[in-house]
């Protein structure tokens, strides 16, 4: 069972709210506050109420880099950590809102006709990205499923 339109829109709103807010009173960019990661998770907490995805990440992270160093010590890769996150993988790269996708070090999340994400000059969620009908560069593409 998947999230409703109104459920996928409400999630992702608030949790850019929420970024944009973070990103007033951060001088930088902040790993772990106001970046991609902390956008996936905030998303998913917001989308959930109870999000297993910031549960490996209890220090704070420096880079992308160390984000993934981080997951591969839990023994995930980043399909299983999708899975584990309640997320199914989707084969044909095809995306709809409230997807979630990682690429060349980054996370973002589907919107209407746009990627949310965040860029590193500390100007919170940006969506200037258009998602393409077939998204074949993504190293993953997962679709948030309802856990009962």
């Amino acid at each position: 069972m998947y999230y409703t339109v109104e459920e996928i829109i409400v999630a992702l709103n608030k949790a850019t709210d929420n970024i944009n807010y973070r990103t007033i009173f951060c001088k930088e960019y902040t790993r772990g506050i106001n970046d991609c990661f902390a956008l996936l998770f905030e998303y998913d907490m917001l989308l959930r109420s109870k999000s297993k995805a910031n549960e490996f990440f209890k220090e704070p992270w420096n880079s992308s880099k160390e984000w993934f160093k981080y997951l591969y010590k839990s023994n995930h890769t980043i399909k299983s950590y999708a899975e584990y996150c309640g997320y199914e993988i989707i084969k044909n790269k095809r995306p709809k809102l409230g997807d979630i996708a990682f690429e060349k070090g980054s996370a973002m999340i589907a919107g209407d006709g746009f990627w949310h994400s965040t860029c590193e000059n500390n100007s919170g969620v940006n969506t200037n990205r258009q998602i393409m009908f077939v998204e074949r560069h993504l190293t993953i593409l997962a679709r948030p499923r309802k856990i009962t």
